[in-house]
């Protein structure tokens, strides 16, 4: 027994110095049930040499030797070795102190998360924001609790040596969450508090901008079933926030009178998401809805994007026995809710697409998408020169317009023991534009078609399979019109009761422009590999290119590699 609680705490105190390493309590106390220590690894070597008299800025002869070791405790910690050395340097990672410490035991449902960790509560809370503290999460059946307490961020004082580095307030935080989680409803509210530390700093920053702030942000959620066909979902979430805890006292109404963190300088923000779900056993549709008021802000996460409302509309619905399906997706979003700003913008983003698998031979697919954005500029001058209220100057509009649409198309074309011969097929269009005033820019237009078609012969006993495809790309680019097209030709096989894969292709493709030809490209690929014995590998590639373009003299480069690689 005391050999036992020996080893335990030699583990215990091994985990603590491992970077963000999970282990459970129950299997620490069965640790008879696992080996005491476990190797494994893998080693690689290769070597590369580059001829021709393409000028592509590789060494003549280049070599590779890589390795991986990892020694495993009890199946509880790990300690990985890597090295890779190279004609042009080395380098080797050993364990180390790390920059972060993080351990995270866990036993039946409840988990605690110790060092520098993250926790999510809310996007409108905190959200993944790092800390050096204390966390912990009880799942219980039908609850969820969750709490932390930790510094979100560490002072850092001026360094006029490095002025990228701006400095930051000592930040300390803590918050909770509870959650009820039910067979038809579920509903959950949380906090977060966070206050910077004034006197963390010696010299106060505020020529930078940088003040010491004080947040209380917090939200409720829900998700409620009245039928098994109806899914209404939503969240509520309120920030109030102190942008310099310095500011003098005043009294104020409502609800940042009821916050002790309150000041001359502190506003509150609300944000808002709401869902509806019409669900049947074919299909789903849904209506979304989201406002976040200009300035919202939470402490307890790295980006927030605000002055926003979204509507969103999505269905699904599948056909006759699941054998087709279609998906539809519709969004309009747009800031500048308060009218305040000098440009706002908005967007509507729409996608289509229809899936259908009409035999085990035959599939195909088709999506169209259309994203187009808006933007308006007001200029002072706007409001300067305009004669009449009525007047809509709309000069300083701009739209960005863009679609595309592809067709996917997948036939076996036979199939029998022996053989598999499959067709591919697949187009693409897509073009963009900018409008200004009702008007196309001249030469913003931009369209692309791109077309290609594969055929593939495959034996199944032998392992030998021939492919063919041609490729297609019509682009018109500021009004110059490029057209590319070229066929590939391919044969790969199995050897030596498959322990030999050899690999070959051989493509050509040439471009035109306004009907001038502007290059060639062929390419020969060949590959191999040899497996001698199980988790041993040696590798052969052999690359060739050849180019002519127009007006320069004709190149070619050849690539051979050569590698053997090991597993144990």
């Amino acid at each position: 027994m005391i050999k036992k609680a020996g080893v335990i705490i030699i583990l215990l105190s091994t985990v603590i110095v491992i970077t963000a390493q999970n282990f459970r309590v129950e299997d620490i106390i069965d640790i008879k049930k696992n080996k005491p220590v476990r190797l494994t690894g893998g080693a690689s070597a290769s070597s590369i040499v580059n001829g021709g008299n393409g000028e592509q800025g590789r060494d003549a002869f280049t070599y590779y030797l890589n390795g991986n070791l990892n020694l495993n405790f009890y199946n509880q910690v790990n300690l990985p070795f890597t090295f890779s050395l190279t004609n042009s340097g080395s380098s080797y990672k050993l364990p180390s102190s790390p920059n972060r410490l993080s351990i995270h035991p866990s036993y039946k449902w409840a988990t605690a998360h110790i060092g520098d960790v993250s926790m999510t509560f809310s996007p409108y809370t905190l959200n993944g924001h790092m800390f050096t503290g204390g966390g912990v999460e009880l799942t219980p059946e039908g609850w969820e609790f969750a709490a932390m307490y930790g510094r979100l961020q560490k002072a850092v004082e001026f360094d006029a040596a490095q002025p990228a580095f701006l400095p930051t307030y000592k930040r300390m935080a803590y918050g909770v969450k509870v959650g009820r989680m039910k067979k038809n409803y579920q509903v959950s509210i949380n906090i977060l508090s966070a206050k910077d530390n004034i006197s963390s700093l010696t010299f106060a920053p505020d020529t930078l901008g940088i003040t010491p702030m004080e947040n209380l942000a917090g939200s409720i959620s829900f998700l409620y079933k009245p039928f098994d066909f109806i899914e209404l979902s939503g969240e509520y979430g309120l920030s109030l926030l102190t942008t310099d805890r310095r500011s003098p006292d005043d009294d104020r109404n409502g609800i940042l009178g009821l916050w002790s963190g309150s000041n001359m300088s502190s506003a509150y923000y609300k944000a808002f998401k709401g869902q509806v779900n019409y669900i049947t056993e074919t299909g789903r549709f849904g209506l979304g809805y989201e406002r976040i008021d200009p300035g919202y802000k939470t402490l307890g996460a790295y980006y927030f994007t605000n002055d926003l409302e979204n509507i969103t509309v999505n269905a699904f619905q599948s056909f006759w026995h699941n054998k087709m399906s279609a998906s539809l997706s519709i969004g309009y979003e747009h800031d500048d809710l308060e009218k305040k700003k000098a440009s706002s913008s908005s967007r509507v983003v729409s996608s289509l697409s229809i899936t259908g698998n009409f035999s085990e031979r035959i599939n195909a697919m088709v999506s169209y998408s259309n994203f187009q954005a808006y933007t308006n500029v007001r200029s002072n001058f706007e409001l300067i020169n305009q004669e009449n209220q009525l007047d809509r100057l709309d000069t300083l509009n701009f739209v960005q317009l863009s679609q595309s649409a592809n067709l996917n198309l997948n036939l076996v074309v036979k199939k029998t023991k022996d053989q598999m011969h499959n067709l591919n097929i697949n187009l693409s269009y897509q073009d963009a534009a900018n409008k200004q005033g009702g008007v196309y820019h001249p030469g913003s237009v931009t369209e692309m078609i791109n077309a290609s078609s594969s055929y593939s012969w495959s034996f199944v006993e032998s392992g030998l399979s021939l492919n063919g495809a041609v490729n297609f790309n019509n682009s018109r680019v500021l009004n110059a019109n490029t057209i590319t097209w070229g066929p590939t030709l391919g044969v790969s096989s199995k050897l030596l009761k498959k322990k030999v894969n050899l690999a070959s292709s051989l493509s050509y493709n040439t471009g035109h422009l306004k009907g001038i030809k502007q290059n060639e490209v062929m390419l020969l690929r060949v590959n191999s590999s040899y497996s001698p014995i199980k988790k041993h590998n040696i590798n052969l590639s052999y690359n060739f290119q050849w180019r002519s373009v127009l007006n320069r003299s004709t190149s070619y480069n050849s690539l051979l590699t050569v590698g053997y690689s090991c597993n144990f």
